[in-house]
């Protein structure tokens, strides 16, 4: 059976949403605010003040308070795959999954390893090659309520005390926001479930839908959070940008049969990712 497909270019709207999908298929993203259209960089506004209200006076004291800005910035960094598919390779599997459009199989290929990349180097990313610099980069976490030190490897005995102590560590200006998360890895949720499950008073087979939570607090699960790390705080205080409306938003497809004779399926995808914390001090870690 022969394999034949029209060169393709995906640019602006269609790649939008080709690499929109990618993008947001990263578990991370559903707890996180996503800034689109985010060019280099873009700063983010804290706005601090003192003393602003005070007993009414007849007179104007414009330095009788204090209204301070400090700026923090998220920066998108330009990332990309090249690489050249084996129609032969791939047949079996395009085959088996009957459809129609070889060009979105392709584009389901690339969109796997594109939410893995941006998943992992949300927590992780160290700013290395392929990798933009994650939560725990150097002056993200610095400064943030960062001393909760674990009492070792989490498991399903220590697990709900570890969560406690997370939780209790939460800054009491953020505690109760309707937008805030633990956020954990799969393998630490996979111990809070076994903890609970264990309790009698709380048989986790038998309650349907459950929405994660602990102690009134929602979970996020993100697979690429490290085991034994976990972190505390607000969709609204995490920021995660993008530039997909931008020129570098594309995906193009090649059918080298017709240029050098080959098999091959030259596929190209360009994107730019970023991540920041607003107001650090509000944001918690506990490992």
């Amino acid at each position: 059976m022969a394999l034949t497909i029209t060169s393709s270019s995906y640019n602006g709207e269609h790649a939008g949403a080709y690499l929109n999908a990618a993008l947001r298929t990263a578990d991370s993203l559903e707890y996180m605010t996503i800034r689109e259209n985010v060019n280099h960089k873009e700063v983010l506004n804290n706005v601090a003040s003192a003393d602003l209200v005070k007993d009414q006076t007849c007179a104007f004291n414009e330095n009788s308070a204090t209204l301070t800005l400090t700026e923090r910035v998220l920066f998108v960094e330009p990332f990309q795959i090249n690489v050249d598919l084996c129609k032969t390779t791939m047949l079996t599997d395009w085959t088996h999954n009957r459809q129609n459009d070889f060009v979105a199989y392709a584009m389901t290929f690339l969109a796997d390893s594109i939410a893995d990349s941006v998943e992992h180097s949300i927590w992780q990313g160290d700013g290395s090659s392929g990798q933009f610099a994650g939560i725990d980069a150097t002056g993200m976490t610095t400064d943030a309520s960062t001393g909760i030190g674990a009492a070792g490897t989490y498991s399903a005995s220590n697990v709900i005390l570890e969560m406690g102590n997370l939780v209790a560590a939460i800054p009491s200006t953020v505690y109760r926001k309707d937008d805030l998360y633990i956020y954990c890895s799969p393998k630490t949720y996979r111990f809070y479930i076994s903890a609970i499950s264990a309790l009698s008073a709380f048989p986790f087979n038998n309650m349907g839908d459950y929405t994660p939570q602990f102690e009134g607090v929602k979970i996020a699960v993100c697979a690429g959070i490290e085991d034994d790390v976990m972190y505390c705080g607000t969709k609204s205080n995490i920021f995660f940008g993008t530039s997909l409306s931008s020129d570098l938003s594309s995906i193009k497809v090649l059918d080298m049969s017709g240029l050098d004779g080959s098999e091959n399926i030259r596929c190209v995808a360009t994107w730019t990712a970023g991540v920041q914390t607003g107001v650090a001090a509000d944001f918690t870690k506990q490992s």
